[in-house]
């Protein structure tokens, strides 16, 4: 079977119902025609014997129905497709600030005149000569020599240490400087206001046989 010939029937399938109506309006009307010119003929044979006959009803036939086309509903709209919700960002919390303690300012520092600092260390130098000895036995064998010795001294005059820097070559003469700071505690006290630094000394003792 051809392709025209096989539209051809689909047509007739899908138009089956319309040209049936059709066909029977078609016969109404090819009826009504024939209706009408057998009465166009009794009407003239009826005048010519001389027989009124009752006026003709003339029918208006309505027009075939016309299949009213349907509409095809529209598309359902769209869904909008919404972009994902962005993250919420995470706000990391601020790492807690060092607590800064505020230390105190240091206590200013009194300064004294110098002069009142040298007198202060004659008068500990002449305290620690007055207990100076000479050891009867560095004396026996002639021992002789010059010591320096190393101390510190607290606020109040205190011995805090000493040590021998430089040694006479004499055991007994070198023992005999440490003892003389031993005797000579407390020595004198510094001055108010004098500094740390002042409070320390390297000082000479000499040992020699008049």
């Amino acid at each position: 079977m051809s392709a025209a010939a096989q539209y051809f029937e689909n047509a007739v399938a899908e138009h089956r119902e319309e040209i049936l109506r059709w066909t029977i309006c078609l016969a109404v009307v090819l009826a009504l025609h024939g209706l009408i010119g057998f009465y166009l003929r009794q009407s003239i044979a009826v005048e010519d014997f001389g027989i009124d006959l009752p006026p003709m009803v003339m029918l208006d036939l309505p027009p075939p129905p016309v299949e009213e086309q349907k509409e095809e509903p529209p598309p359902p709209p769209e869904e909008e497709v919404k972009p994902p919700d962005p993250e919420p960002e995470v706000v990391q919390p601020e790492p807690p600030k060092p607590v800064v303690e505020d230390k105190p300012p240091p206590p200013p520092e009194v300064t004294i005149p110098r002069t009142l600092i040298a007198t202060w260390q004659g008068r500990l130098a002449a305290h620690i000569e007055r207990f100076k000895r000479y050891p009867a036995e560095a004396r026996d064998h002639g021992e002789e020599g010059l010591a320096k010795v190393a101390f510190s001294i607290d606020r109040e005059g205190h011995l805090l240490s000493s040590r021998i820097v430089q040694s006479t070559g004499s055991s007994s003469l070198d023992q005999e400087t440490l003892a003389m700071l031993t005797r000579a505690d407390p020595m004198p006290k510094p001055p108010d206001g004098t500094p740390d630094s002042a409070l320390s000394f390297v000082v000479p003792v000499r040992f020699f046989i008049r």
